[in-house]
C-alpha cells in the first residue's frame, strides 16, 4: 500500500478502526521482531555443529528446520536446542548408520 492509499484508508476510518488497524500493525511488528531473534538464536546453535562432511550439513539443515519449528507459535511442545539436535541425529543416522556425527556438547548440555 502505497503513502496516498493509506492516507486515503485513514482519512475515512473511525477512531475504532484506527487503533484496530493500529494494534494489528504492531502485532505484525512484534511477530516479525519474534522471528528475527529466533533465526538469530538458531544461527548461534548453528555455530557449535560443524558443517562438513556432507553428512553434517545435512544435520545442519535438518536442525535449522526443527530448532525454528520448536521455537515457533505453532510448536507442539517445548524442546530443548539438545533434545531437537538428538531427534535430528536419530533421524540422520537412518541415512548413515556409521558416521559420527559431531556437535559441541558441552554447547548444548548447558542448553539443557
Amino acid at each position: 500500500m502505497n503513502k496516498e492509499e493509506l492516507k486515503a484508508r485513514r482519512a475515512n476510518e473511525t477512531p475504532e478502526q484506527g487503533v484496530v488497524n493500529f494494534l494489528e500493525h504492531m502485532k505484525d511488528i512484534a511477530t516479525s521482531d519474534k522471528s528475527k531473534k529466533m533465526r538469530e538464536m538458531v544461527k548461534e546453535e548453528l555455530e557449535h555443529i560443524p558443517d562438513w562432511p556432507e553428512p553434517q550439513n545435512e544435520l545442519r539443515m535438518i536442525y535449522w528446520t526443527r530448532r525454528m519449528h520448536s521455537l515457533g507459535k505453532k510448536a507442539k511442545s517445548e524442546q530443548t536446542a539438545k533434545e531437537v539436535l538428538e531427534e535430528c541425529i536419530s533421524d540422520s543416522k537412518t541415512k548413515y548408520p556409521d558416521f559420527q556425527f559431531l556437535y559441541d556438547e558441552s554447547f548444548f548440555n548447558e542448553c539443557g
